[in-house]
């Protein structure tokens, strides 16, 4: 039912919660969120990094000068429209200020968990 989806690896399609679409580096980062329970083991998270088309094209008909530009993958775009159907359209979701309080807390922890294995890295080369 999900063809580019399941393609892509992804199995627990029902469990979808939201999904994000970022540019990163010359890349297009997308992330998927699931739903799960408390203790559960499984990731709350799968992460895919897609690669840019770049073509050259005419910029302006006259002159003949080009530009290069950058087109996103087919795969993410084909992701993209399935997980719209599966999640709807995330554009009408206001975020409140307790989701932008949660979402700072969790980086916080994952920056501070972050530094203290480096520290431990460092601390063992002594």
């Amino acid at each position: 039912m999900y063809p580019t989806l399941q393609s892509m690896g992804i199995t627990s399609i029902q469990d979808i919660e939201k999904f994000t679409l970022r540019f990163e580096g010359g890349h297009d980062v997308l992330k998927i969120y699931y739903r799960r329970e408390k203790g559960s083991l499984l990731p709350k998270s799968k992460k895919f990094k897609f690669g840019r088309s770049t073509k050259t094209v005419l910029a302006d008909g006259g002159q003949q000068t080009y530009r290069q530009v950058q087109e996103p993958s087919l795969i993410v775009l084909r992701a993209m429209e399935e997980l719209e159907l599966i999640v709807g359209r995330q554009r009408d979701i206001k975020v409140t200020k307790d989701d932008l309080v949660k979402e700072l807390e969790h980086l916080e922890k994952v920056v501070n968990s972050k530094i203290n294995e480096i520290k431990e890295k460092i601390a063992a080369m002594k």
